[in-house]
């Protein structure tokens, strides 16, 4: 497979989300349930449990097939877009930040003149 390397770190990737988010969610756990707290070698179990998670992640991931398959039309089908230069970016973001601040501007003002219309109908 010609892309296996920007798969397999898209697939490192998602196990260290999976580390993050169940680490995350065993302190919150351990935190909030007082009969977890109790239990022996829970130091350990807070480092083991999303370890194992993130690390069942990976081998799941790199033994599919499908997901194998169709990460790799994906990849395949990134490397034919046509990316724009530098300098399309930086003025389409100009052009964007000009309009959001022009229309700001505009819903301001409404806001503003609604807000005296309405105490002035309500005085």
């Amino acid at each position: 497979m010609d892309n296996r390397k920007i798969i397999v770190s898209f697939y490192l990737v998602a196990s260290l989300v999976t580390w993050l988010l169940s680490h995350n969610f065993v302190l919150w756990l351990s935190t909030k349930v007082y009969e977890i707290r109790r239990l022996p070698g829970l130091k350990f179990g807070l480092e083991a449990i999303p370890a194992i998670a993130a690390l069942v992640t990976f081998v799941v991931l790199l033994r599919h097939p499908k997901t194998n398959a169709v990460l790799d039309e994906v990849v395949i089908e990134l490397k034919k877009v046509t990316w724009p230069k530098k300098e399309d970016v930086v003025k389409s973001t100009w052009v964007v930040l000009v309009c959001i601040v022009f229309i700001s501007l505009i819903l301001a003002g409404f806001d503003a003149m609604w807000g005296k219309v309405i105490s002035y109908l309500l005085s």
